[in-house]
């Protein structure tokens, strides 16, 4: 489990929030990237994101909007502007933030607009009373190369072929249901302010993302209120668009495009 780290480097800071059940290192190769160009990069973990699941449990939204704020509000003490780089869960922590704290960007990258499933998903908020643990990786295809990149930063060198290790990871990852409705309600939540931001606006997605619809980059976009927003699909590219793909590195050069960019240009 990655630590949380601050990257001291320019004036101009970059707040990162990680995914969920997610860590700082899904987002660490892009918090190289901008310091190398001269920004301070804080990449926080969001509470009961310890790797262990049981963590989770008690975890409400707002204690992740609230560790996001509690960050953004120490960078502003000293840094001239702070933008916001959210990944997934993250991205939508990152727009509520935006919605209430002045932040200088905005970036969210393959953020859900809600979440997906089937008619069970409805029923989280029952669920989560009667049952506690959702298996992530029961139906997942190993050959995913999402997946194995996702997989690989915390293991790496597990043969993800072998039967039998497939056979443990369906069985051993899990994710509280009630976690699972916390992430419901955040997405709901960020549905709701997404009118009230006002930064310019980076929004993201890959065009193979089978964990958060790409549909949902277009919704965000024509939902929320930032008068520049720019919306852009990477191909062949799938969830963890800044661990895995043929386009990390055309991502973050984006991103850094975006964030040096004069307001109104």
């Amino acid at each position: 489990m990655i630590e949380p780290y601050l990257l001291r480097r320019g004036e101009q800071a970059c707040l990162l929030v990680h995914g969920f059940v997610g860590d700082p290192g899904e987002m660490r190769d892009l918090a190289d990237y901008l310091a190398g160009v001269g920004y301070t990069v804080l990449s926080i973990r969001l509470p009961g994101h310890t790797g262990q699941p049981e963590d989770l449990m008690p975890v409400r939204w707002r204690d992740w909007l609230a560790a996001a704020t509690h960050a953004f509000d120490r960078l502003a003490t000293s840094y001239a502007t702070v933008s916001v780089i959210g990944f997934s869960l993250g991205g939508a922590l990152a727009a509520l933030l935006a919605a209430e704290r002045p932040a200088h960007r905005l970036v969210m990258l393959a953020t859900p607009y809600r979440l997906g499933g089937d008619w069970r998903v409805n029923l989280l908020s029952i669920a989560r009373h009667t049952t506690p643990w959702f298996y992530l990786l029961a139906q997942a295809d190993f050959t995913s190369p999402d997946l194995r990149a996702s997989i690989w930063r915390r293991q790496p060198g597990l043969d993800l072929d072998d039967p039998a290790i497939q056979q443990m990871l369906r069985r051993s990852v899990k994710v509280s249901v009630a976690a699972a409705d916390e992430l419901r309600l955040a997405l709901a939540a960020a549905r709701r302010a997404l009118p009230q931001v006002r930064a310019p606006a980076l929004i993201m997605h890959g065009q193979s993302d089978t964990t958060a619809d790409p549909a949902s980059a277009a919704a965000i976009a024509a939902r929320i209120g930032s008068k520049h927003c720019e919306l852009a699909y990477w191909p062949d590219t799938g969830h963890q668009l800044l661990l895995a793909g043929p386009h990390r590195e055309a991502i973050f050069r984006r991103i850094e495009r975006f964030l040096a960019r004069p307001v109104g240009a």
